[in-house]
C-alpha cells in the first residue's frame, strides 16, 4: 500500500538530529528521501554510540528508510548537479547556517529559480533573523535558554534532559511545515520556504505549558522541584523491587487514589482541597503514597492502580522497552536488517493511519550507496562514473 507521500522526492541535506529526523518522518510516510552527503560521508557516521563493526548506531536510527548519494558542492560540477536534482525534487531540507548555505548554493533564492514548486525547509538554532541568528546552538543550549533547564533538576539545580527533546520536536515541526507547504502547493501550484528553529521550538513548548503567562500574570517563576508534579499529585515512589511513577490531575483522580490506598482520611484534610494545595503540602501527600507503594512490588502497584483507572508506570530501563507488550502491540519497535550489524531495532511509526499507514522498508544506507541509481536515472547511463571521476560526487 502506497504511503501518503508516495511520489514526493525529498533531498535531505540534514545533519545532527532535527533535520534527519524530519526527513525520516517523511520517508516513513512514503516519500523518496535521498540523503545527500559530502564525498566520504558526513561526520554523523562517526557519532556514537558505535556498533561492533564501526557503524554509528545513532546514524542507523535516524536514517533508515532513506537512499544515499554523495555530492561535492565545492565543485562547479557539483553545484550544477544540485540544480539538476532540485528540478526533479519536491522538497529540500538542510540545517546549514545561512552564510554557509548561501556559499554552497543551498539558499532558497538560488534554488527557487531552478524550481518554483520547491518546498524548502531550513532548520537553524535561533532562526533567520534577530541578534542570535548567526549563533550556533545544540539542544542543551536551547533547553537552557528557553527556561526548560531551570524547571528541571532538584533543589534549584538545573538538569538537562538526556533525550534531545528540542531537536526531536523541531524535527516534528519541520515535518509538519513541509506537509502543510505541500498542501498549499497542491492548492496553488506554488512552493515556498519554511523556517524552523530549536529556539522557537523551545519557546513554543514552554509558552504552551503556561509558564510564561504564570510568571507575567501571577508573578510565579517556576523552579525545579525534582520529580514532584507542579499541577497535580504524583512523582516517583519506591516499591519493594524498584521505582514506580504515579500521576493524577484533578479531584476525581485524587479521590480515586485515596480510596485505592485506603487513605480516605486525606479526603477530609482541609489542607488538601485542590491540586495547588496538595502541591503546597506535597511532603504530606508524597509520604502517604510512598508508605503505600513501599509495601508492594512494582507489578502490584502498577496492576492495582491501573485497574483503578489511575495513571501509573514502572521505571523501565532502555534495554527492556522494546519487549514491552504495549510497544509490541502498537508496532513501535521495528527491525531492519543492517549490513554489518544484522537485525537492528529502530523506532516504528508513531502516527497510525487507517487507509495509508507508513512503513519502514530500508536500512540506513552506506555512503553513496545509491549514486549510480540516482545519477544515472537523472542524467543517463554511465554518468555517475563520469561524475565520480571529475570529483563532483
Amino acid at each position: 500500500m502506497a504511503g501518503i507521500l508516495d511520489g514526493i522526492q525529498v533531498l535531505d541535506f540534514g545533519r545532527y538530529v532535527a533535520a534527519p529526523f524530519c526527513c525520516q518522518l517523511l520517508a516513513d510516510m512514503g516519500a523518496d528521501v535521498i540523503h545527500v552527503e559530502r564525498a566520504g560521508g558526513e561526520p554523523d557516521r562517526q557519532r556514537g554510540p558505535i556498533g561492533p563493526d564501526g557503524q554509528s548506531l545513532y546514524f542507523v536510527g535516524l536514517n533508515r528508510n532513506k537512499r544515499a548519494v554523495t555530492l561535492n558542492l565545492d565543485k562547479d560540477g557539483g553545484r550544477a548537479l544540485l540544480l539538476d536534482l532540485v528540478k526533479q525534487s519536491d522538497v529540500l531540507v538542510h540545517n546549514q547556517p545561512a552564510p554557509r548555505a548561501e556559499a554552497l548554493g543551498l539558499d532558497y533564492p538560488s534554488l527557487r529559480k531552478a524550481n518554483a514548486r520547491l518546498v524548502y525547509l531550513a532548520v537553524t538554532g535561533f532562526g533567520p533573523s534577530g541578534p542570535y541568528s548567526g549563533y550556533t546552538a545544540f539542544d542543551p543550549i536551547i533547553q537552557a535558554i528557553s527556561g526548560l533547564a531551570s524547571m528541571s533538576g532538584f533543589d534549584g539545580q538545573p538538569a538537562l534532559c538526556p533525550l534531545p527533546i528540542e531537536d526531536f520536536t523541531t524535527g516534528l515541526y519541520g515535518a509538519l511545515g513541509v506537509t502543510l507547504a505541500l498542501f498549499h502547493r497542491e492548492r496553488t501550484g506554488i512552493g515556498q520556504s519554511v523556517d524552523v528553529s530549536l529556539f522557537s521550538t523551545g519557546l513554543s513548548l514552554m509558552g504552551s505549558f503556561g509558564v510564561f503567562a504564570e510568571a507575567a500574570i501571577n508573578g510565579v517563576v517556576r523552579r525545579s522541584v525534582g520529580n514532584d508534579l507542579y499541577s497535580g499529585v504524583g512523582g516517583t515512589y519506591p516499591a519493594t523491587d524498584g521505582p514506580v511513577v504515579v500521576s493524577t490531575l484533578g479531584e476525581a483522580l485524587w479521590r480515586r487514589l485515596c480510596r485505592t490506598m485506603e487513605r480516605t482520611d486525606l479526603l477530609e484534610d482541609t489542607r488538601l482541597t485542590d491540586d495547588q494545595a496538595r502541591y503546597k503540602h506535597r511532603d504530606l501527600v508524597n509520604n502517604a503514597i510512598a508508605a503505600w507503594t513501599s509495601q508492594r512490588t512494582v507489578a502490584e502497584v502498577s496492576q492495582v492502580l491501573a485497574e483503578a483507572g489511575i495513571p501509573v508506570g514502572p521505571v523501565v530501563s532502555v534495554d527492556r522497552v522494546a519487549s514491552h507488550p504495549q510497544a509490541q502491540a502498537q508496532q513501535m519497535v521495528h527491525t531492519v536488517k543492517q549490513p554489518g550489524l544484522g537485525d537492528v531495532p529502530v523506532s516504528g511509526t508513531a502516527m497510525k493511519f487507517s487507509e495509508s499507514p507508513g512503513s519502514i522498508e530500508l536500512p540506513s544506507p552506506a555512503v553513496g550507496e545509491h549514486n549510480r541509481e540516482v545519477y544515472d536515472r537523472l542524467l543517463g547511463t554511465g554518468e555517475s562514473q563520469r561524475l565520480s571521476r571529475e570529483g563532483s560526487i
